[in-house]
């Protein structure tokens, strides 16, 4: 299991959409999962939510062990034939992808479902109030969370925790992060509006939560070899 999370939040070129795309979600896709360190990549597109959810339609959830291996083995390709980057993604409005440590509570319901790939997932991004930093992730580790993925339609909830390494100091605006799974979205997300809203702890003002459909399964270097092969 990846110990830890690169997740970006992008948006396309004006006018470059379906590009976009056809990039992301193939070359890009196939040489990430390619690169020593990264386990998987799934993408997912913004859906409307009950919340504040920011200005990004799109985002990549990369799986990986090691996030300094992992950023150093990144370093050292993008930008080059071995990792092109597309002039469809718009790098003015990309939010620098953030690499998040996980702790995960299941359902205790035991939803009998594959989420091998994950299935239409939120990401909250929070403060914390004034000097409660350690309050609001002890209140989501001895309780808060199980409480959350216990929710109706609910698969998971996993506390991500920004990791040493980052690409970018700015990624810091928000320190916590929750990405809760559903398997069925309806149910979910009626079941989360006031909970997500009202966590312990929380700022009520320095906060958001994206809700996200994926935009195919997630992929690995064994599935990127696979679409590579000759017909």
């Amino acid at each position: 299991m990846a110990n830890a999370l690169q997740l970006v939040l992008s948006n396309p070129t004006p006018g470059m959409e379906t590009e976009f795309n056809h990039w992301y979600g193939g070359d890009h896709l196939i040489h990430g999962v390619e690169t020593p360190g990264i386990l998987s990549g799934q993408r997912f597109r913004r859906a409307e939510g009950p919340w504040p959810s920011g200005a990004h339609d799109y985002m990549m959830v990369w799986e990986l062990d090691d996030p300094a291996f992992s950023l150093a083995e990144l370093a050292k390709i993008k930008g080059t034939d071995a990792m092109p980057i597309s002039p469809a993604i718009n790098m003015d409005t990309v939010q620098p992808p953030t690499m998040w440590r996980r702790a995960k509570v299941r359902s205790a319901a035991r939803i009998a479902t594959d989420s091998q790939s994950r299935q239409t997932v939120i990401f909250g991004l929070y403060n914390a109030a004034d000097g409660a930093d350690t309050a609001f992730a002890q209140a989501l580790l001895t309780g808060g969370l199980m409480a959350l993925a216990d929710q109706p339609g609910v698969i998971s909830a996993e506390y991500l925790t920004l990791a040493d390494e980052q690409i970018r100091g700015n990624c810091r605006k928000y320190p916590h992060g929750i990405l809760i799974e559903l398997h069925d979205e309806a149910a979910g997300l009626a079941a989360l509006e006031d909970k997500l809203a009202a966590l312990p702890h929380a700022d009520p003002a320095r906060w958001m939560a994206i809700v996200f459909r994926p935009l195919g399964a997630k992929t690995t270097k064994a599935n990127a070899e696979r679409l590579t092969e000759p017909a």
